[in-house]
Parts: C-alpha cells; sequence; structure tokens
C-alpha cells in the first residue's frame, strides 16, 4: 500500500490510528469479518471466457469495519428461477488512509480482469465468504472515521 499521505495533522496521525485499530479490535474480537482486495484475470479475450486466475489478494490491514444497512437494502434473498441468490449492500468504514481510490476500486480495469471484494469470517463462526463490488466511488473521511467509506453491492462469484 503506498503511502499518499501529506504532512497535515491528520495524514501524521493515520499511522498512529492504523497501529491502533490493528492492536485493539483483534484483541477485543470486534470485526466479525476479514476483508480481501481481490483481481482475478480470465484467459480469453474478455471477461468470463477462458479461465480465471487470481492476480492478487491484498487483505485490508487494518481490519475495517463492516456495516449491514439497517433497511430493505441489508443482506437479504431474491428468488430466482434457479434458486434463491443473496443480495444487499454493506458499508466498510475506518479503511486506512494509507490506500489509494484506485487501489479500492480496482482502477484501471481491463477488459479481461474482475475486481470484487472478499468478505471472510475472522473468528470462526464458519461465516461464508461473501462476495461485492464497488455500488458508488469511496469518500475519503477526514473528520468522524478518519479513513475511508466505500460503498459495496453483494455479488455471485465462483472461485
Amino acid at each position: 500500500m503506498p503511502s499518499t499521505l501529506d504532512s497535515s495533522l491528520v495524514d501524521t496521525l493515520v499511522p498512529v490510528v492504523d497501529s491502533l485499530r490493528a492492536a485493539l479490535y483483534p484483541l477485543m474480537g470486534t470485526g466479525a469479518y476479514q476483508v480481501h482486495l481481490v483481481r482475478r484475470r480470465w484467459s480469453g479475450a474478455r471477461r468470463s471466457q477462458g479461465t480465471p486466475s487470481i492476480v492478487s489478494d491484498t487483505v485490508l490491514s487494518p481490519q475495517p469495519r463492516v456495516k449491514f444497512p439497517d433497511n430493505e437494502q441489508a443482506l437479504g434473498f431474491e428468488a430466482e428461477a434457479t434458486g434463491r441468490q443473496e443480495e444487499g449492500n454493506v458499508d466498510l468504514t475506518e479503511v486506512s488512509l494509507q490506500y489509494t481510490e484506485a487501489e479500492l476500486t480496482g482502477e484501471p480495469i481491463s477488459l479481461t480482469d474482475e475486481f470484487y471484494y472478499k468478505l471472510v469470517d475472522a473468528h470462526g463462526q464458519q461465516i461464508k465468504a461473501r462476495y461485492y463490488v464497488p455500488r458508488k466511488p469511496p469518500i475519503a473521511d477526514r473528520e468522524k472515521n478518519i479513513g475511508w467509506t466505500i460503498y459495496l453491492k453483494r455479488v455471485e462469484i465462483e472461485e
């Protein structure tokens, strides 16, 4: 994660905030999910053509807060002809400001690449892996959470 921080007071505190989050959250056991940024490349000329392979899989550190909205957009089921599919949104907050917007959006994305977020169980509750893509551009919150806020939408990915 290349740092693009400048010398403002907030930017000089980012490594301290990250260190505290990295030390305290796992100790308290509050974060249910580890969050991965995954880039997958297809062997064909376009996405979904050929065989996919993982090009990069980066675990966000420190572990961000994962928030499910308290409304109809939260995780739920949608009935389809092939069975039921999960759908819904999730918001990530407190994502380190040491990440760049391009890293968090997967830019640039070629015709053969896919970029998605993978949420995996962090504490042994056997929560299945869930996959998401950005539904809005991330927002750098430099006042309240001192971190990026990322808005994600549920998608189905077969790994």
